[in-house]
């Protein structure tokens, strides 16, 4: 990796090793427009959370369905993998930050509605499945357009040490807002939702100082013919398609699980919504750890054999939660997946940036963000065999060991992932 960055439009950036060995793990941060972008990533995140945490707790008191909770999720998946593949194209043909400002503040808009919906005790499941499936649809384009947006922002050289920073502060997120957010729906169910709006409102507003130069697309496709030239790219590079299909195996199969985290902790941690949110916190904590190592050592080499590793090592760490019956042993299980959970993610993501070429950039992140939207797929499953087969706990587990054995294929057993 160069140490030294390049010039940001007319802001030049001191090189790293000027700066310290140890500034490495923010040395990105030197970069204005990253700062702005690393903003609106953390207020996006913790309205993410907010939702994460309220839209469970409500839907677990209008229903106490499994299948509901994941009925939601499936519902906002769709809409992700029907528009995602669309993403790319329009990322190349519409300012990048206007795309990612309007996306963010109709995801806040949904949340404000749910929240005075609950206020004035009109809320039914219904307005949650028009919620889900407006909250896809805009971020099928907000999850790719802000990937895309911090390569514009850092270019080639720093891309390893943003990512990384990206994903910790993602995670930071993470680790505050889900406890934040259950200490306030024990007051106010409605205030989550009111707290995401809000964020969702930060997030779009910290775009407009950015500055950056959008480049003209190489390639000029009508939209159709874009999403098959795409296609066509991440088919015709292995390395481009193993690392998807890597991402697509948690999130099918592993992520589910937090879907099913208020019946747990409820049901067999017994624990009230303080509690469930210090659960969906516990990753997030671990995160931050794995974050900091990620980013000081994102120029190590072997980052394919690291990220296989450390995929392995968070799904381990789920699965001994699904067996958990006490609820500290549980949080740590969840902190100590939470290290390998952001390795994986930000060498994944590095690898993936790293390795595509420039003109299939958006179209590339756009079916990357698909293979996200499986996660729905994977919430209604595990909802659907919790509900009416399996208890919550062994369903989990069941769809835990499945995505071990295929990540140790796909990951660990193959040359290509761990020379990368």
């Amino acid at each position: 990796m160069v140490e030294s960055v390049e010039s940001v439009g007319a802001e030049t950036v001191p090189s790293a090793s000027a700066a310290g060995a140890g500034s490495r793990a923010f040395q990105s941060l030197a970069i204005v427009n990253f700062r702005y972008l690393l903003g609106g990533t953390a207020a996006s995140s913790f309205a993410m959370w907010m939702e994460q945490i309220g839209q469970g707790w409500l839907v677990a008191q209008l229903t106490n369905s499994p299948f509901q909770l994941g009925l939601v999720q499936f519902i906002r998946g769709i809409s992700v993998f029907a528009v995602s593949p669309f993403a790319g194209s329009l990322s190349d043909r519409v300012d990048r930050r206007l795309l990612a400002g309007v996306s963010s503040m109709v995801n806040g808009l949904s949340a404000l509605a749910v929240a005075i919906l609950i206020v004035t005790g009109q809320v039914a499941m219904w307005h949650l499945y028009i919620v889900a499936f407006v909250g896809g649809l805009s971020s099928s384009v907000y999850m790719p357009v802000r990937q895309f947006l911090v390569f514009d922002a850092v270019k080639r050289e720093q891309l390893p040490n943003a990512i990384a920073l990206n994903a910790m502060v993602n995670n930071m997120a993470r680790a505050v807002g889900p406890g934040i957010a259950g200490f306030m729906i024990g007051f106010s169910l409605s205030s989550a939702f009111f707290g995401k709006f809000v964020f969702f409102t930060v997030a779009t507003l910290s775009l407009i100082p950015m500055r950056l130069q959008q480049s003209e697309p190489a390639l000029r496709d009508p939209v159709l013919a874009a999403v098959r030239r795409g296609a066509a790219h991440l088919l015709a590079h292995r390395t481009l398609l193993r690392l998807t299909l890597l991402q697509a195996i948690p999130t099918l199969l592993v992520y589910p699980y937090l879907q099913l985290v208020p019946i747990m902790a409820r049901d067999y941690l017994h624990t009230g919504p303080q509690g469930f949110g210090w659960l969906q916190t516990g990753v997030g904590i671990g995160a931050i750890i794995g974050g900091l190592a990620v980013a000081r050592f994102a120029d190590v080499r072997r980052k394919g054999l690291i990220m296989s590793v450390a995929l392995v090592a968070y799904m381990s760490m789920i699965l001994a939660f699904s067996f958990s019956r006490a609820y500290w042993l549980s949080l740590l299980f969840l902190i100590t997946g939470g290290v390998g959970f952001v390795a994986f993610t930000a060498f994944n993501q590095t690898l993936l940036q790293l390795h595509v070429a420039d003109e299939y950039r958006g179209r590339v992140l756009s079916l990357y963000t698909m293979s996200q939207g499986l996660n729905p797929f994977g919430s209604l499953m595990l909802g659907t065999i919790a509900d009416r087969y399996l208890d919550t706990p062994h369903a989990i587990a069941v769809f835990v060991v499945a995505a071990l054995v295929l990540a140790l294929v796909s990951g660990l057993a193959s040359r290509d992932i761990r020379e990368l």
